[in-house]
């Protein structure tokens, strides 16, 4: 395995976090950041969402001293916007150091969904509701006001957007869905860690990572031990890095869940070439 890169720590924190009552999506997040930097300092960063918390409320106190609407979204909007600058990786969005969240609170850049996780952490702390969007291609956060949502765009500055700004959100980052407000329901934090691994693995198996894309997978799978594409994915990993038995467990996995699916016969040609391969190194 690369060196410097740790799934078994990375794993154990993953299961410690999720474990915890309610779930951590702090602890979550930073334990996905180990594959990276095992050695990263994981109460530092506990402690700057603290310190941003406390930052948050008192600029909530301020703007509610004045009357302001809203005091304490646009306080957290103004404290990671306009003064930290938190900001979407535009120009480099496909780095995996925008899915980690140590590197992510240092580097002030990141995706849609590590900076909604900075947002959520920080408003949490500062004893504000919020919660995580899993929209289609963007992730947002969102606050229950009354009896209408306000959506919030950590990506872009933290911009607050009506139902049309999502529909218009909509449009270019999934053109081929219609909006549904569905779309805005909340997500648990294990649906959150699971979407923060899917971007990972895509960014490590777009560049042909495929060690560190298999070690993804083998957490996304730890998630959702029975998802299909995962285990055809970790399979076809798996067999490419030379471990045809494990390969053909996955592959084995997947005829018996789905024992109708449309590509049966290229999964027991699959299967049946695994273990002859297997064989060959007895």
């Amino acid at each position: 395995m690369t060196t410097g890169f740790s799934p078994p720590l990375a794993r154990e924190r993953l299961v410690s976090a999720l474990a915890a009552e309610p779930p951590r999506l702090d602890l979550a997040a930073l334990a996905i950041a180990t594959l990276d930097r095992p050695e990263l300092d994981a109460p530092a960063c506990l402690h700057m969402l603290d310190v941003l918390a406390c930052r948050v409320q008192v600029e909530a106190e301020r703007l509610h001293d004045k009357g302001e609407a809203l005091a304490p979204l646009r306080a957290l909007r103004h404290v990671l916007s306009d003064i930290e600058g938190f900001r979407g990786n535009e120009d480099n969005y496909h780095s995996p150091e925008n899915s980690f969240l140590d590197q992510v609170l240092e580097r002030k850049l990141g995706l849609p969904i590590t900076l909604s996780v900075v947002y959520l952490e920080v408003a949490r702390r500062a004893g504000i509701p919020l919660y995580g969007v899993p929209f289609p291609g963007h992730f947002l956060v969102a606050h229950d006001a009354g009896d209408h949502k306000l959506v919030m765009d950590p990506f872009h500055q933290g911009d607050i957007l009506t139902e049309h700004g999502c529909e218009e959100l909509l449009k270019r980052v999934a053109p081929q869905l219609k909006f549904d407000r569905s779309m805005l329901a909340p997500a648990p934090v294990e649906l959150i860690a699971y979407r923060m691994l899917s971007n990972l693995r895509r960014v490590y198996l777009g560049r042909e990572d495929r060690e560190r894309g298999l070690a993804v997978v083998d957490l996304l799978l730890l998630l959702a031990p029975d998802h299909p594409g995962e285990l055809r994915t970790r399979a076809a990993l798996l067999a490419n890095l030379g471990a045809y038995r494990a390969a053909l467990r996955d592959v084995e996995r997947c005829l018996e869940l789905s024992p109708e699916a449309p590509d049966r016969e290229r999964l027991e040609l699959t299967a049946q070439e695994l273990r002859e391969r297997a064989a060959l190194l007895n």
